[in-house]
């Protein structure tokens, strides 16, 4: 895994960005921590977020109150 010939693939000027190296190695960055992924991994941890916000959406519509999770 090589950290050098990183490029961006995302970024959000308040939480961190998305990168990939020549390697071909996923690298997320929040605040201050950064992970290495595998590209599948990656996927898959998208994969995982996205349902979790789903879930959070159904869980927010369903109860009164409650501000829907924002897009």
């Amino acid at each position: 895994m090589c950290i050098s010939d990183t490029y961006s693939l995302a970024e959000r000027k308040t939480l961190g960005g998305v990168s990939m190296c020549s390697c071909g190695t996923i690298h997320l960055t929040v605040g201050g921590i950064t992970i290495r992924l595998e590209p599948e991994a990656f996927g898959e941890m998208v994969r995982m977020c996205q349902d979790a916000a789903d879930r959070l959406t159904m869980s927010a519509e369903m109860t009164p109150g409650h501000s829907r999770l924002a897009n």
